[in-house]
């Protein structure tokens, strides 16, 4: 059997007809909006698991307890029985995301869910026009455990950026990693977007980078479908040379970064991730526009 992942998406108007198993495990980052609030309020028959990661000295905790996040696989193991397992990612930051995953594939566990909330609508900073407020601190960039990447070795032969709005993190990649200039990079914008018109978001602020990177290969993907973004990946992935390695830097949509953490899961050899841990603002959106649930079944 091949190395591959299948995503089975459904949409819904309320948090309440996700439809999940009763005694379902639900792993959940720390809430900062409305849309955690909801996908959060599932009902007492679940298990509800917080998860948070620390970038500084590379460790995560769940429920409360610290373990080495190169470990993760060990911690979750206690879940892993006959529930069924739900990672929300509304919640969870990327980190989090990808740990899960991989602890998931790792272990056994082949087929799990992914719930995610899209907004309503995004906020902006006060007095800053077209700026949106999303992150409160953009931090510098900085590796996770089983998905190191050495930009500076000639190994790493390609990237892929997932963009979305915030024009400044990919500018402070190529400001603190020019070599990525010499790479092979292709970007991601999320087109279709959320919402019609919403692309335009992430593009224009990124069209002086373009202009001074014209070298670089501009790609679109749905933005609320991570089977497009894994299969841009998976297009990236036959074009390396062999032996040669890829990076991503999942900077854009919250499905995008699915696709990323399921990805550089399944191919940790060819494959490495370039991440900058934003601490995400408060109230950094309002409402809920859609519910999705990704049913994601890998193989290997």
């Amino acid at each position: 059997m091949s190395i591959g992942a299948h995503f089975y998406s459904s949409t819904h108007a309320d948090v309440s007809q996700l439809g999940l198993t009763d005694g379902s495990v639900i792993f959940h980052g720390g809430v900062v909006d409305e849309r955690g609030e909801l996908t959060l309020d599932l009902g007492p028959t679940h298990h509800k698991v917080p998860i948070s990661y620390n970038a500084k000295d590379m460790t995560i905790s769940i429920a409360g307890e610290i373990f080495a996040a190169d470990h993760c696989e060990k911690a979750v193991s206690r879940y892993l029985d006959d529930r069924d397992i739900v990672l929300e990612a509304t919640t969870l930051g990327f980190a989090e995301l990808f740990c899960l995953t991989r602890a998931l594939i790792v272990s056994g566990k082949h087929t799990f869910h992914i719930t995610y909330a899209e907004p309503a609508k995004y906020n902006k900073s006060v007095g800053s026009g077209e700026s949106y407020a999303l992150s409160e601190i953009i931090n510098d960039y900085a590796p996770i455990p089983h998905s190191v990447v050495d930009l500076s070795s000639e190994e790493v032969e390609a990237g892929v950026f997932f963009l979305g709005y915030e024009q400044e993190r990919m500018a402070r990649a190529l400001e603190e990693y020019q070599m990525i200039s010499s790479k092979l990079v292709k970007v991601v914008f999320g087109v279709p977007a959320f919402r019609a018109g919403w692309e335009l978001n992430a593009i224009v602020p990124h069209l002086q980078m373009l202009s001074e990177h014209s070298g670089f290969e501009i790609a679109y993907c749905s933005a609320n479908d991570p089977a497009s973004a894994f299969e841009s990946l998976e297009r990236t992935l036959r074009s390396l040379s062999n032996g040669a390695r890829m990076f991503i830097a999942p900077i854009g949509t919250k499905p995008c970064g699915v696709a990323t953490a399921v990805f550089a899961s399944l191919y940790p050899v060819e494959s490495g991730i370039l991440y900058d841990h934003p601490k995400k603002k408060t109230k950094r959106s309002f409402g809920v526009h859609i519910w999705h649930k990704y049913l994601v079944n890998v193989s290997l």
